[in-house]
């Protein structure tokens, strides 16, 4: 009887573990790139501390920006179109994000940022986790960013046939 006992709190603990990590892994909730665009001298996309001090202070000319993201750029089986966000009138945005495990796995987008009247910027990133954020510095001047023509078109056309094999 003891041993029955200790085999049913074995596969008690195992079954709690297995259900944990499952819901770990399908994200429990939903995950979300967040950051700010701000007005800077350097055209540059980075990930920082979601404490940063940037990411809070009076710079409110990040706004109307057009924040676009791929999802896993480099690898077409799970390439993807994140779309696109305007930031609000203080320059935040939020990115929704549905790959499983987003946030907490190790995943890469590029993100294409422009402003009218400013510089674009393109970068890969990795995604920030839980407790980072994406702030984006778009300096006054000309846009002279050239992403090749129907960049994310031609990536979502590249990764369709990788999408429908793994329907």
């Amino acid at each position: 009887a003891a041993m029955l006992r200790i085999a049913a709190n074995s596969i008690a603990r195992s079954a709690l573990v297995i259900l944990l990590l499952t819901s770990m892994l399908t994200g429990c909730g939903s995950y979300a790139m967040q950051g700010r665009v701000v007005r800077g001298s350097v055209a540059n996309i980075q990930i920082v501390s979601k404490n940063d001090p940037r990411l809070t202070e009076d710079n409110p000319t990040g706004g109307g920006a057009v924040v676009q993201g791929i999802f896993e750029p480099d690898t077409p089986s799970e390439r993807q179109s994140l779309g696109q966000v305007v930031t609000d009138g203080q320059g935040y945005f939020s990115m929704p994000v549905s790959a499983m495990g987003s946030g907490f796995l190790e995943y890469e987008a590029m993100l294409v940022a422009r402003r009218e009247g400013h510089q674009g910027v393109m970068r890969i990133i990795d995604l920030p986790r839980s407790s980072q954020r994406v702030l984006i510095t778009l300096p006054l001047g000309r846009d002279t960013l050239r992403v090749p023509e129907g960049f994310l078109d031609q990536t979502l056309r590249e990764a369709k046939p990788y999408l429908e094999e793994s329907r």
